[in-house]
Order: structure tokens, then C-alpha cells, then sequence
């Protein structure tokens, strides 16, 4: 989860958890006054709740129920507990008992503390009536009142509510009967559009007669094609000149027994006479000059090789290609005729098929609104059922009688006073924990290690909190502590912050801690030209005046250091890294506001040491050196002075 959130998100995240832990030091701090504002406030609230009960008029509780049972139906939803506790809750529902009982001005003002309500947990449909008044009879007659006034408000707030609803359900009715009139005007539409009144039937018939009309097609094609092939046989039957023969037969009968007649005379002649009489010669010449005739004539034709047997039986095949050419026609007719009824029918059917799934969706959705109609027409018919019995949902079981009286010394009182003192101390700790954040002190280093990129090392005690000999080793661990930091420790800037002292047996306990460790320690007094005395026998480096393990670094100006001094400050404590393993860089005076001189020092430094004074330094003091510790980008140690014996000995323990 916390790696999904962004940089910016976790910085804010740290930064509530520091102010989080703040707060609870703080109130850590003033816990003895938080503590002791509870109990003289829980005192005071008791004692006046006790005397403001007992001296009350308002000593009389009378109690009553009310139970809701409504009449279940399927369509309308009833109120639910919770809801109709909401509305017999109101205050203008308690106003309405004072008109109903006609109680004066004063009792109506306290009608809302006097009048109470509370639904029980089982069950739920449960409601608990407290009434108080000075007099037992009051009590009695203020709880049966305020039941009889609750009841009537439910009817007149369900009547309302199902008057509503009856509206709202005519409303939509209404519209629902116009959009049914719509579709069906829509409908009437389509049928007038394809001109059938069933569109669906007359598509279903219609496909079944397309199905028989494709069947018979089929039928006269497979006719047609015998037809076709029994014309082709005859046609080969006559030798390709059955239609010459054919249209000329007659012709041919003709000339035929023509010379025939002639052939029956020269038969008859010939009994009688020979060739060479005259008769007999002029007949044969007749008739090879009717042959001639006739040979030319089937020579102008075309026609060749026909005699009458042949004659007869291309007579006969032409009659039967003549009977086949007539059904041909007469089928090729039915076809066209069939394939033109078939192709109406199929455009016919097309155009019915793409109305048909308009017209079923109108169906539907005429279908939809009417059950959606009969549904409406359902909840109406619920809601006068309802209606009917409105008043018997909401029913007082038993009218109260008795009322108690309320001891001035009840458990309530004094969990009331809690309560109020709670609030009281709550209202303290947050007028403190405003006053501590922006004017308090640092608290200790609890309070220091909070913050991210410092690093708490120890307390120094207060002088005399602790024996010389306890104070020694607590020094001696800060020293080790402070060795042991993993930070980069060559040049080191100890800021002294406003509010702590200064802290010499520190830097004594440091300095033989780090020679025992085999460093040499040189420390940096940064100090005004104009308070600055150079040793007699100091050393001088460019700027820089030593004198063994000890420097001073003259400047004119403690607000801001001119860029020569930065130059030369970086020269000198490079000479004196060179010999030296640790560089403490003291600033006379401690952290000052104001300027760059604080900025420019930690440009020169690797890491910062900060001396904070516990329960001394204000936080905004330390917040303005945190803010330019995170802008330099320094890591940071920090140590708080004049910290209590106990604290001292907390650390001391937790460090082992």
C-alpha cells in the first residue's frame, strides 16, 4: 500500500506521524493537569447535575411503547424501522404535543428535552415513549399524549407519502397508455405499409406457397428438358430433312400419284400394246417428263432420297415434333408464367421480411408497457389497500398509568458529569497542544529522534542531577555514541541552539574519548574580529589563528560571511583536515536567525552537530535549523543538555 503512494504522500504521511508523536509528549508533559482538570470537573458536574435534579420540577418519568406492524404487500414498499424512526424523531413532531395537550409557553420550550424516543434493538419495530414532569399525572398525561400525537403523524406522513406515490404512479400511467397508443398507431402503420393485417401468418403462407411453386417449376424444367430431348431424337430420326419433306408433302403426294396414275396406264397399255406403239411411247414420255419435273422439284427443295414409305414416316415424325414444339410452348409459357408469380411472391416476401422485425419489436414493446400497465394498475390497488389500513400500522400497546421518580443521585448523573469533564480536559489538551506547538520547547530527545534525518546521540544531565561519577560515564557514553555514528565526521559544525547551554565536559569527555581512539581533534571557534585577542604565541594559517588543538577564525560580520571569507575558510580547514581527523567548527554564540552565515558554514561542513536544550529551545527555533539542515542536504547529530537525572537513567538503559 505505502509503495503506491507518491513521494509528496509519504512526506506528508512522516510528517502527521512526527506531529502525532508530538502532541503525545506533550500531553505526556501536562498530564498531571489534564489529570487533575478531569477530576475537579467531573466533581463540579456532579455536584451540579445532584443539586439541579433535586431541586427540579422535573422529577417524573413516565414511559410508554409503541408498535409498528404495516400491512405487507407485494408492490409497495413499507417504511422501515429505521425510517420511521428518523420521522417521529423530528422536533417539529414534539412542537405538536404542546398544541395537542395545550400546555404554556415554558413547558413547550423544554418539550424537546421532556419528550424522548428510542427504538428498541428487538425488535426494531419497537419504539420506547419518556415523558417528564413535575407531576406524576403530567408525566402520564405528556407520554400518552406524545404517543397519540406520534401516531397521527405517521398517518398523515403515509398518507402523504402514498398520495405522492398514487401521483407519481398516475403520472407515468398516463404516459405509459400514450407510448401504448403510439405502438399501436406505429403497428397499424406497418400492416397498412405491407397491406396484410397478420404480417407473420401471411409471411409464413406465403413461404409455403413459394416452396410449392419453386417444387412445380422444378417439375415443368425436368418436363421441359424430356420435351427438348424427345424434339432432338425426332429430329435425328428424319435425317436433317424431315422439315423439307415435311412442309412439302403434300407437293410430293401429289407428283407422286400423279405418277403413279401414269404408271397404271402404261401397265394397262403395255398388256395391249409394246413399248413402241405410240400410246405406250407418249405415256413413258409423260411420265419421264414428270419425273424430270419431279426431280427438280426435290432438287429446288433440297430434298433427296424420299420415296412414300419414307414420306409416311416423316409424316408421322412431324407430327410428333409438331405435338412436342406445341407442349414445349406451352410449357415455356406456364414456366414464365410460374417464374413471374414466383418472383412477385419472392418480393412480396422480402418486403415482409423486413417489416416483420420491426413489427415484432413493436409487439414486444407494446407487450412490455402493457405488463408494465397491469403492474401500475397492481401498485394502485395496493396503495388503496394500504390506505385502508394506515392507521392500524402504528398502535400504542397499553396507555401508560405510573411514572417513576428520578433520584437526584442516579448512575446517569454522574456518567453525565464524566462525560462533561471529558469534554472539558479534551478542550484543555487542544488549547495546550496549540499554545506547545507554537510557543512550547523542545521536550527531550524523545522529541528530537523523531525527526527524520537527525540522528539523537544522548543527554547531558542537568549540573548536580547526577554523582561526579554517574555523570562521567554518562558523558563518556554520549562520547562513544558520537564515535560510533555512522555519519561522516571530518569536519564537524556544532550548532548551539537558543536555550541550551553550553556543554564543556562534552567536548573534554570527546576529545580523550577520540585520542583514546587513536583521532586527533582540532576545534574552530568562529568569533568577531572585534572581540577576538590572537594568542601571543598562536599560529597563523591564511585567516586562521591556532594554538595546538584549539583555532580561531576572526570574521566581521556574525549575519554573513563576504566571499573571501568563504575562500579562505575553505583553505584553512582544508589545511587543518590534513592534519587533523575530526575539524569541530564552533559558532560563537550559537544559531542565529537571519542572513547566510548559517547557510554558508554548513557549505563547509559534512555533517552538523546540534546542541539542544531540553525543556529550554523553542521549536521554532529547532524547526528553522531542521528546515536548513533539509536544504543543505546535511546529516545531523544532536545532543540535549540539562535533561533530569531519570531521563538520563531511561537512556542509560535502553543503550544496553
Amino acid at each position: 500500500m505505502e509503495a503506491e503512494l507518491t513521494e509528496a504522500e509519504r512526506e506528508q504521511l512522516r510528517k502527521f506521524a512526527v506531529l502525532r508523536q508530538t502532541a503525545l509528549l506533550i500531553v505526556m508533559k501536562w498530564g498531571w493537569l489534564l489529570l487533575l482538570t478531569f477530576v475537579v470537573a467531573a466533581l463540579a458536574f456532579s455536584a451540579l447535575f445532584v443539586h439541579h435534579f433535586a431541586k427540579s420540577d422535573h422529577r417524573y418519568d413516565a414511559t410508554t411503547q409503541i408498535l409498528y406492524t404495516p400491512r405487507q404487500v407485494a408492490r409497495i414498499q413499507n417504511m422501515s424501522d429505521k425510517q420511521l424512526f428518523s420521522v417521529l424523531g423530528r422536533r417539529s413532531v414534539k412542537r405538536r404535543v404542546g398544541k395537542t395537550l395545550a400546555l404554556d409557553q415554558a413547558e413547550r420550550e423544554c418539550l424537546t428535552i421532556d419528550l424522548e424516543i428510542k427504538q428498541e434493538r428487538h425488535p426494531s419495530n419497537l419504539f420506547t415513549l419518556t415523558a417528564r414532569a413535575p407531576t406524576l399525572a403530567g408525566a402520564v398525561k405528556k407520554v400518552n399524549g406524545y404517543a397519540e400525537t406520534l401516531i397521527e403523524e405517521y398517518v398523515d406522513y403515509r398518507r402523504r407519502d402514498l398520495a405522492n406515490w398514487r401521483e407519481s404512479l398516475d403520472v407515468r400511467k398516463n404516459t405509459l397508455q400514450k407510448r401504448v397508443s403510439e405502438l399501436e398507431s406505429e403497428e397499424n402503420t406497418l400492416k397498412a405499409q405491407v397491406g396484410v393485417i397478420a404480417p407473420l401468418e401471411t409471411l409464413t403462407a406465403l413461404n409455403a406457397l413459394l416452396s410449392d411453386q419453386r417444387r412445380n417449376l422444378s417439375m415443368l424444367n425436368v418436363q421441359r428438358a424430356n420435351e427438348e430431348a424427345k424434339r432432338r431424337k425426332l429430329e435425328q430420326q428424319t435425317g436433317g430433312i424431315g422439315p423439307l419433306v415435311a412442309a412439302n408433302a403434300a407437293e410430293i403426294r401429289k407428283r407422286g400419284a400423279a405418277i403413279a396414275e401414269i404408271d397404271a396406264e402404261i401397265a394397262a397399255l403395255r398388256e395391249r400394246y409394246t413399248d413402241i406403239n405410240p400410246k405406250v411411247a407418249g405415256k413413258l414420255e409423260e411420265r419421264r417428263a414428270m419425273m424430270e419435273a419431279y426431280t427438280e422439284f426435290l432438287k429446288a427443295h433440297g430434298i433427296t432420297g424420299v420415296d412414300l414409305p419414307m414420306l409416311d414416316r416423316i409424316e408421322a415424325h412431324a407430327s410428333d415434333l409438331a405435338e412436342t414444339t406445341l407442349k414445349l410452348d406451352v410449357l415455356s409459357e406456364n414456366i414464365q408464367a410460374l417464374e413471374h408469380e414466383i418472383a412477385e411472391n419472392e418480393r412480396r416476401s422480402g418486403e415482409l421480411t423486413a417489416v416483420i422485425p420491426a413489427f415484432d419489436r413493436l409487439r414486444i414493446k407494446r407487450s412490455d408497457v402493457e405488463q408494465t400497465l397491469r403492474d401500475l394498475d397492481e401498485q394502485l390497488e395496493n396503495i388503496t389497500y394500504m390506505e385502508m389500513s394506515i392507521r392500524t400500522d402504528l398502535q400504542q400497546i397499553e396507555k401508560a398509568r405510573n411514572a417513576s421518580d428520578r433520584d437526584p443521585l442516579d448512575p446517569r448523573n454522574f456518567v453525565f458529569a464524566a462525560v462533561a469533564a471529558a469534554i472539558c480536559t479534551f478542550i484543555l489538551a487542544l488549547w495546550l497542544l496549540a499554545i506547545e506547538l507554537a510557543t512550547g520547547k523542545v521536550r527531550d530527545g524523545r522529541e528530537i529522534a523523531l525527526h527524520e534525518g537527525i540522528t539523537f546521540i544522548g543527554s547531558i544531565p542537568k549540573p548536580g542531577a547526577l554523582p561526579a561519577d554517574k555523570e562521567k560515564d554518562a558523558l563518556g557514553v554520549l562520547a562513544l555514541n558520537f564515535i560510533h555514528a555512522d555519519l561522516p565526521k571530518g569536519i564537524v559544525l556544532v550548532a548551539r541552539l537558543a536555550g541550551a547551554s553550553e556543554p564543556p565536559q562534552f567536548y573534554e569527555s570527546l576529545r580523550w574519548s577520540l585520542a583514546m581512539s587513536g583521532e586527533q581533534a582540532f576545534s574552530l571557534d568562529i568569533v568577531p574580529q572585534s572581540e577576538f585577542t590572537p594568542p601571543a604565541d598562536g599560529e597563523t594559517l591564511i585567516t586562521t589563528v591556532r594554538k595546538g588543538s584549539v583555532g580561531w577564525f576572526p570574521v566581521d560580520n556574525r549575519y554573513s560571511l563576504a566571499p573571501t571569507e568563504v575562500q579562505m575558510l575553505q583553505a584553512d580547514l582544508a589545511t587543518l583536515r590534513a592534519d587533523h581527523d575530526h575539524v569541530f567548527v564552533h559558532m560563537t554564540g550559537g544559531v542565529r536567525r537571519g542572513g547566510s552565515f548559517f547557510d554558508q558554514l554548513l557549505a563547509v561542513c559534512d555533517s552538523v552537530l546540534l546542541i539542544v536544550g531540553a525543556n529550554a529551545t523553542p521549536r521554532s527555533a529547532f524547526a528553522y535549523v531542521r528546515r536548513h539542515l533539509a536544504a543543505a542536504g546535511k546529516p545531523a547529530m544532536a545532543i540535549a543538555t540539562d535533561v533530569g537525572a531519570r531521563r538520563i537513567r531511561h537512556e542509560m538503559e535502553d543503550r544496553k
